[in-house]
Order: C-alpha cells, then structure tokens, then sequence
C-alpha cells in the first residue's frame, strides 16, 4: 500500500513539474510577443512624428518662397501688359482693309492687303485724323465715346488687366468702408449709423453672410490660441490649405492622441487664416469632399468663437464625432466627459 502512494506521489511531482514548465515557457512566449508589439508601436510612433517634422519643415519652406514667387508673378504681368500696348499701338498703325493709298505720281492705288482676320472678328476702327487747331469732340462737349478693346493683327482681344496696385473705385470703395461698418456694427452690438444695401439687409431678412463671416474674423482677431482635435489626415488638410495664407503658422507641436487622432494649438493669428481659406473653399468649391470638409470645420469654429463669451476661456475646435459630442481628452487622449466646443 506504501509502495503504491509513493508511486502516485512520484507520478504526481513528475507531472507537476512539467505543468510548470509549460506554464513558463507559455510565460516566456507571451511576455516576448508583447515587447516585440511595444517596440512596433514604438518605432511607428517615431516614424510618425518624423513625418510630421518633415512636414512642418516643407511647409515653413513653402512659406518663406511665396513673397518671391509673388513678385515673379507681379514682374510677368508688368511685361505681358506692356506686351499687350505695344501690340495694340502696331494694331491701330496698319491700315483698314480695303483703303486706298496715294502713288507718287499722284494716283491712287489699292493699299496692301492687311492681315486675313477671322470672320466675325471685332477690330477697332482706326481713330479720325484731328486737323491742327480743330477742337475735339471733348472740347465741343459730346460725350467721349467708349473706348473698343485693342486687338492684334490676329484679332485677339487685347484689353489690358487692371494692374496690381490699381486703386478700387469709389463705389467699390464705399461698398468696403459700408460693409466694414456693418461689421464692426455687429461685433459690437450697436446700430449701423449709415445702412448700405450691401452692408445692411433689409428687416425680416436674415443678416448678410459676409457680415457674420467679418464678426468671426474679429472674434477670432482677439482670441490668443485655440485648441484643435481632429484625425491626422484632416489636419494635414487644413495646415495644407492655409499654409500659402500670410497669416497661418505652422504650430510648434502636434500631439498624437489614440486612434490616429491629433490635437495641437493655434493662435489668433493662424484661426483667421483657416477661417478666410475655408470660407473661400467653401464658396468656390462644388459638392465633394473639399466643400464638405471646409463647410464642416467652417461651423465647428464658428460655434466654438461665437460660444466663447469670458475672457480666458478656451477654444476648441473638436472634429471627432466618432467619440461623442464635446468630449474633452486629457493629455493621455482619454475621453474625461463633456466639456468642450463643437463635436
């Protein structure tokens, strides 16, 4: 009987033995595969921000060339306006089709054919010689007449651009300062104290938009930085469209949060950039993906700046929908509860 326990008990320790080896080995497996996960997320997380650095690098680099890139722009226009006078200046010198032209023994003979012109091609009549001492029609008060587009020999259109430091006429001009007033009017809460039909909309009407579009840019003109939470890719959306903006700087850090997301901070300064570049994306843009996320992140600032009323408070600016409504993140990414602007 003795003999048959002892073997059970042998039996059992053998056993026992082997289970906790397995058991270990199990142990070992699991704990590797676990720090070679770690050392994965670790190294995309790595590559990630060194991707965001590059970028953030490209497009300080894409700032710094747009002033020298203007000014080409503005040196080609100069050339191909005083190309376009020159043209226009050889145009009226050559003489209409079918004139006649004085021979030197004094007859008359048919003047060298100009330039075949397109049918349907309009061309300026050459201007009435003026007699010495003839008063004009100007001095004898008719009205000028219109002035016809130049053309070239090849009937091109040859109307110059208004050149870029042309002053604005004065109605345009007044239609500015109008809508300016009305703008500040809003801000501020008190009665525009001259009513423009631009500026102004008439009673039972809603409010111009360009009116609430000018009270977002000053709400916006007073706020030190805003917070902003959105997915990776949507915010190299916006930081791409407004990198070209001289009021938009690329943010000193863009934190990761969990599941792609990102969330970094902008200034005053940057906030009225995004508004006029998506204000603009949205009005110009047909219906697709640039129009929906403009119009998207257009009222998400909105709501933020126009829910911002105490001195101090924080905007944010939050696209992650997916996370519920005005969830708020600690520097972790975890969600803390509702406490934010916007969704």
């Amino acid at each position: 009987m003795r003999a048959d326990v002892k073997e059970i008990r042998k039996v059992l320790e053998e056993r026992l033995a082997a289970l906790d080896d397995r058991v270990d080995a199990a142990r070992r497996e699991v704990v590797d595969a676990l720090d070679e996960r770690v050392r994965g997320l670790h190294d995309d997380q790595r590559e990630t921000r060194d991707h965001v650095r590059s970028m953030s690098d490209h497009l300080a680099r894409n700032d710094s060339s747009v002033p020298a890139l203007c000014e080409d722009i503005a040196t080609l226009t100069d050339l191909v306006r005083s190309l376009h006078t020159e043209l226009g200046n050889v145009a009226a010198r050559l003489p209409a089709p079918g004139a006649t032209a004085k021979s030197a023994d004094g007859g008359e003979q048919p003047a060298s054919p100009g330039p075949v012109v397109p049918a349907g091609t309009l061309q300026t009549p050459p201007a009435p010689a003026v007699q010495p001492g003839a008063a004009t029609p100007t001095e004898l008060g008719a009205a000028p007449q219109p002035t016809a587009p130049a053309t070239t020999p090849q009937g091109v259109s040859m109307t110059a651009a208004p050149a870029p430091g042309e002053q604005p006429s004065q109605d345009e001009h007044d239609r500015a300062r109008a809508l300016k007033r009305a703008v500040e009017a809003a801000y501020h809460g008190t009665p525009v104290d001259q009513p423009s039909p631009t500026a102004q909309a008439p009673a039972g009407k809603l409010q111009d938009p360009q009116v609430d579009h000018g009270v977002l840019l000053l709400r916006a003109a007073g706020v030190a930085s805003a917070e902003v939470v959105a997915h990776r890719h949507t915010w190299e959306w916006l930081a791409a469209r407004a990198a070209d903006h001289d009021h938009f700087r690329t943010p000193p850090a863009v934190d990761d949060l969990p599941d792609g997301r990102i969330r970094t901070t902008v200034s005053g300064r940057s906030l009225i950039a995004l508004l006029i570049v998506l204000w603009n994306t949205r009005e110009t843009s047909s219906l697709n993906g640039d129009w929906a996320l403009a119009s998207t992140t257009y009222q998400r600032a909105a709501t933020a700046l126009k829910g911002a009323t105490d001195q101090g408070a924080t905007i944010r600016i939050v696209l992650d929908d997916g996370h519920g409504q005005g969830d708020k993140h600690d520097v972790d990414g975890e969600d803390k509860g509702p406490a934010g602007l916007g969704s």
